[in-house]
C-alpha cells in the first residue's frame, strides 16, 4: 500500500505566449529552448526537493511532500523553486540566434 500525505503542495507552470512562439520558430527550436528551461528546472527542483511529476509541452508539473515526508516544510520549499523558476524563466533566451 502507498503512503498517504494529508496534504501536498503541488506546482504547475506554463509558459505565457508559447502558441505564438511555436508558431514564429521552427519545431526544433521550440524544443531547444524548452529543452534550456527544463534543464534549469530540474536542477532547481533537486536543489529544494521538489519532485518532478510531468512535462508536457510548455507545462511544468512538480509537487513536494509525496515521495518524502517534508511536513514541516513542503509549501516553502514550493515557494522557494517556484520564485527561481520564474527568474530561470525569465533569463532564458527564446532563439540563442537571435
Amino acid at each position: 500500500k502507498p503512503d498517504e500525505r494529508p496534504m501536498v503542495t503541488v506546482f504547475f507552470s506554463d509558459i505565457v505566449g508559447f502558441t505564438t512562439i511555436c508558431s514564429t520558430l521552427g519545431a526544433t527550436k521550440v524544443m531547444e529552448m524548452l529543452n534550456r528551461l527544463y534543464v534549469q528546472l530540474d536542477a532547481l527542483a533537486a536543489e529544494h526537493g521538489v519532485f518532478k511529476i510531468e512535462t508536457i509541452g510548455d507545462a511544468y508539473m512538480a509537487v513536494t511532500n509525496l515521495v518524502e515526508d517534508q511536513s514541516e516544510d513542503h509549501a516553502l520549499r514550493i515557494a522557494q523553486f517556484a520564485v527561481e523558476a520564474v527568474q530561470a524563466a525569465a533569463h532564458t533566451l527564446i532563439d540563442e540566434e537571435e
